[in-house]
């Protein structure tokens, strides 16, 4: 959008989330799906860091574990290892959780613990 209503910027912008996928030279530091487990255990009570997910934005298909979290911001982003599309988002407040897993094509989850 152009014009003396664009935001600041707007007709530069690039990927949804460019601002907080880092770049080459200055990588933003993550820590393996297993940074989620406790969280995720809050909203599944189950674990779901052995589950299988597929990437929406590439195909891949991993074990959730292998994942990379990003949890130093307002809530905690998980992306794919190996395109670094965003997986799953997860907001925490004191009355509710918002959770939003629209960069999984499935997450096929073991019933035996």
């Amino acid at each position: 959008m152009t014009g003396k209503h664009a935001s600041p910027g707007a007709e530069n912008a690039g990927p949804e989330d460019r601002d907080i996928a880092g770049s080459e030279r200055n990588p933003i530091p993550h820590l393996d799906g297993n940074a989620v487990a406790g969280p995720l255990w809050e909203v599944f009570r189950i674990d779901i860091i052995a589950a299988i997910g597929r990437c929406k934005h590439c195909g891949a298909v991993r074990a959730f574990g292998e994942a990379k979290v990003y949890a130093d911001a307002p809530g905690i982003v998980v992306r794919c290892s190996s395109c670094e599309g965003v997986l799953l988002r997860l907001v925490e407040t004191p009355t509710q959780f918002w959770l939003d897993v629209s960069g999984l094509s499935y997450l096929q989850i073991d019933r035996e613990g």
